[in-house]
């Protein structure tokens, strides 16, 4: 079901993030993000004379990490090929932070703690904690679909996590049931 339509109005920012999860020939997975900014006016950067015209990207970045089955970050490489300042790409190293984590509870706010303020950039971190979820989506599945659970993910871990998995709700009950509880 579509939102309902809109009243009339002029697009300003519109950003695009795709994630991509892939299984590797040597037992790894890749998890890989692209983002995508662009504005519907003219921007007069801050503290610069440059413009960045409407249409033009304002940033275009991309991340990949490669990961283990059990969702640990064995390595990782970001890209940034359009930013506002000439500076920017540089924050691409400060990622390097997040190799030996794993994703789970406390994703979000290991990737907030470590790229707070000056520390990274927002918006490789924003990706992060997004790309923790498309790891998820990736590995849990697939770990299942052969025959493994995923350390930390078992389905009694599910309870409350979200809203279709509410321990009241006909899908926690069904599986309560399955695992005897």
């Amino acid at each position: 079901m579509p939102l309902s339509p809109p009243v009339e109005r002029t697009e300003l920012h519109h950003r695009r993030l795709d994630f991509t999860g892939c299984v590797r020939s040597d037992g790894l997975f890749d998890i890989e993000c692209t983002l995508l900014d662009t504005k519907g006016m003219d921007v007069p950067l801050l503290g610069s004379q440059r413009v960045v015209a409407a249409g033009e990207p304002m940033h275009r970045m991309a991340i990949r990490m490669a990961m283990t089955g059990d969702l640990e970050v064995v390595s990782i490489e970001a890209v940034s090929d359009a930013t506002p300042y000439d500076v920017c790409p540089e924050a691409a190293a400060s990622l390097q932070a997040v190799v030996g984590l794993k994703v789970g509870a406390g994703w979000t706010y290991a990737i907030k703690r470590r790229f707070v303020g000056a520390a990274g950039c927002t918006h490789l971190a924003e990706m992060l904690i997004a790309m923790g979820t498309a790891a998820y989506q990736t590995i849990v599945p697939y770990n299942r679909l052969h025959g493994r659970e995923t350390e930390g993910f078992a389905l009694e871990k599910k309870v409350d996590s979200c809203y279709a998995y509410a321990a009241e709700r006909p899908l926690m009950m069904l599986i309560g049931a399955k695992i005897g509880r």
